[in-house]
């Protein structure tokens, strides 16, 4: 059997887009829990996100696929900040090794309120600049990117 190279384009992405659908059910069923608090929303927006990335990245008709897929990569590299920060169980600050820019501190809004603890300031800082970046990118490009 000969296949015409449209016909050979066209198997192919739909062998692509079945394994695209098999590796998103796989990622949906690890992200679900019983706990419902943002920080368990935040990891069904990651998994939701990542699926989207992989999607623009690779199978895309878009024109700026490519483009929308590294918005996205930046917003789940917030998520995973924020993640990273929210569940160190006191974390000791001489283990924190990201430099952080402190010179802005004043225009940083604290995300936190006082709720979670932080070994130090840079800490902090880190999760709130995350924190705001992560919302600024998805309430200015959540809406070009498509489903």
């Amino acid at each position: 059997m000969s296949f015409t190279n449209k016909e050979y384009r066209a198997e192919k992405r739909r062998r692509e887009m079945r394994y695209h659908r098999e590796w998103a059910v796989r990622k949906w069923k690890g992200a679900f829990t019983d706990d419902w608090d943002y920080e368990y929303l935040l990891v069904y927006l990651r998994a939701k996100l990542e699926t989207m990335e992989r999607y623009n990245l690779h199978l895309s008709y878009a024109m700026n696929g490519t483009y929308y897929g590294h918005q996205i990569g930046r917003a789940i590299k917030m998520i995973d900040i924020i993640l990273q920060e929210e569940w160190e169980d006191y974390p000791v600050p001489e283990s924190f090794k990201h430099y952080v820019n402190m010179r802005n501190r004043s225009r940083i809004p604290s995300a936190a309120g006082g709720r979670i603890y932080f070994g130090s300031e840079a800490q902090q800082l880190r999760f709130d600049k995350a924190w705001m970046l992560l919302w600024k990118i998805l309430s200015e490009q959540s809406m070009a990117w498509g489903d």
